[in-house]
């Protein structure tokens, strides 16, 4: 393995943003994060059908036990993952390099087994932690939970294998499944049995997920590829478990909300406000990673062939586009968030409404956080990652606590902008050690965040709010464009992508 000074490049020209970097190699990938952005689509309809039927079904009270199950079960659904997705995104394309599909059978099918095993012992884990701390008192809301958590624990490693086989469309059709699943188990069984029927739902969908995403990857699982021999696994684990370290810290911090404020509020009702602006927080970050993460398999072979400056200029034209994506996130919800919220969810949700603005704040940093977490998995820098994480949850936790304590929900919201500022800026000055990158574009994607500045002065009714973000965002993308902090030709290119039109023949020197 090189040393870290070895991943330093020596210098680093920046190439101006409309030179096109897409090659015959590279469209593949940017298919794959083209199908992703509109699975995103269908994603962010689907969290906004989830908003309108089930929180308001079930109440603040019920939602807020049923948010806080199902946030704490993420924790041990990620704890046994052993960090799958980073781990077969840097291993599986070195395997297809090399031809050796023998090779990936052997993992595949022996840390599915393995999965089997932790996943069984996080089910349980989670089972005693509902019942005898967070003190659910349906014994059998929490065993279907439970079980979802063992579902996802095997099932998510299916999907994994895809995103690592650059499958990426596959790789999110996963969440995409889950999310319309939900959408009609949960509400369904909630109607049947409450709480407990709606648990039964999640697991219920949990099931098919996990048979849809051993189906896909059945050609390379079988007991005649098993190896759970050290020697074989550790090299593997070890990657693993770095990330996953990183990974779990991160999900302390993001799923750990609901249960900071149940226990410093004491009320159900402040975790089902917390919880519902969360989820939909977490749909648009989830959305951005999403995209971004789905480019690493090509990331990661054009660092293995020694194009480092190439994927420096890849890193700084998605965090720009990350950037962008969530500053008209943050507009949405500024101008738009105090009239849908309560249309959507019902007035009784009107405090969310409050929630998602700090929220959205947070996505925009988030946005800039991606483009680090990027980089951390493609030159393989797990420990500036798992500090990062680790810095994020100390800030959040001592912020968070005091707000949370002495404005409920909304303190938890506001705790989450210094936790994830503490987040993007240690990751960033690491890896850019590593790999440097440009920030100018992303610079100017926030300043011209400011056209929205004297539109905000105007806003009244729900009609004039929406003329105003709309004039807002349009403004907005062409200060974009003006200053180059996008690229005409980068949309004109990838909608050729998309389309699958030939590139045109490269100029021969």
């Amino acid at each position: 393995m090189r040393s870290s000074n070895a991943d330093v490049p020596t210098s680093y020209s920046p190439r101006p943003s409309s030179v096109p970097l897409v090659t015959a190699d590279a469209s593949r990938a940017l298919r794959n994060a083209g199908w992703i952005a509109a699975q995103r689509v269908l994603n962010v309809a689907g969290a906004t059908l989830f908003a309108v039927l089930v929180p308001r079904l079930l109440g603040p009270a019920v939602f807020g036990r049923y948010a806080l199950l199902v946030s704490v079960s993420l924790w041990f659904s990620l704890l046994s993952g052993l960090g799958a997705v980073s781990m077969l995104t840097r291993s599986v394309p070195r395997f297809l390099a090399a031809g050796d599909e023998a090779g990936i059978r052997r993992l595949a099918s022996s840390l599915v087994l393995l999965r089997a095993a932790t996943g069984s012992c996080s089910a349980a884990g989670f089972f005693l932690v509902a019942v005898f701390v967070l003190g659910e008192p349906d014994l059998a809301a929490a065993a279907f939970v439970g079980g979802a958590v063992f579902c996802r624990t095997v099932g998510n490693f299916g999907f994994a294998l895809l995103l690592g086989l650059n499958q990426a469309a596959r790789w999110g059709a996963g969440e995409l499944v889950r999310r319309w699943l939900i959408i009609g188990l949960v509400p369904a069984g909630f109607v049947a049995g409450g709480l407990r029927g709606a648990c039964a739902g999640l697991l219920a969908c949990e099931v098919v997920v996990l048979g849809i995403g051993l189906w896909w990857t059945r050609a390379f699982l079988g007991r005649e590829f098993l190896d759970m021999s050290r020697q074989h696994l550790s090299p593997f684990l070890r990657l693993g478990t770095l990330f996953g370290a990183a990974n779990l810290l991160m999900t302390f911090t993001q799923r750990g909300g609901e249960a900071m404020v149940r226990f410093a509020s004491g009320s159900y009702e402040e975790v089902g406000y917390f919880g519902a602006a969360y989820a939909i927080y977490l749909t648009a970050a989830h959305a951005l990673w999403q995209v971004v993460v789905s480019l690493a398999p090509h990331l990661i072979a054009e660092v293995d062939r020694g194009n480092r400056d190439t994927v420096a200029r890849w890193i700084e034209r998605l965090l720009a586009y990350a950037v962008s994506a969530s500053v008209l996130c943050l507009a949405g919800a500024l101008f738009a968030g105090r009239d849908l919220v309560p249309l959507l969810l019902g007035r009784q949700y009107a405090a969310v409404a409050e929630n998602l603005l700090p929220l959205m704040v947070t996505l925009t940093i988030a946005g800039a956080a991606a483009a680090g977490r990027v980089v951390a998995l493609v030159v393989n820098r797990p420990r500036p990652l798992i500090a990062a994480a680790g810095l994020e949850l100390a800030v959040y936790l001592l912020a968070g606590i005091p707000l949370a304590i002495r404005f409920g929900s909304f303190g938890a919201s506001v705790a989450t902008i210094p936790a994830s500022l503490a987040f993007a800026w240690y990751l960033t000055v690491n890896v850019r050690r590593s790999l440097p990158y440009g920030l100018g574009p992303a610079r100017r994607a926030v300043c011209a965040a400011v056209v929205f500045l004297p539109l905000a002065l105007l806003r009244d009714g729900w009609a004039l709010n929406l003329a105003l973000f709309a004039a807002g965002a349009g403004a907005y993308v062409a200060v974009l464009v003006r200053s180059r902090a996008v690229a005409a030709s980068d949309l004109r290119e990838l909608r050729r992508l998309l389309r699958g039109t030939p590139a045109a023949p490269e100029p021969v020197a």
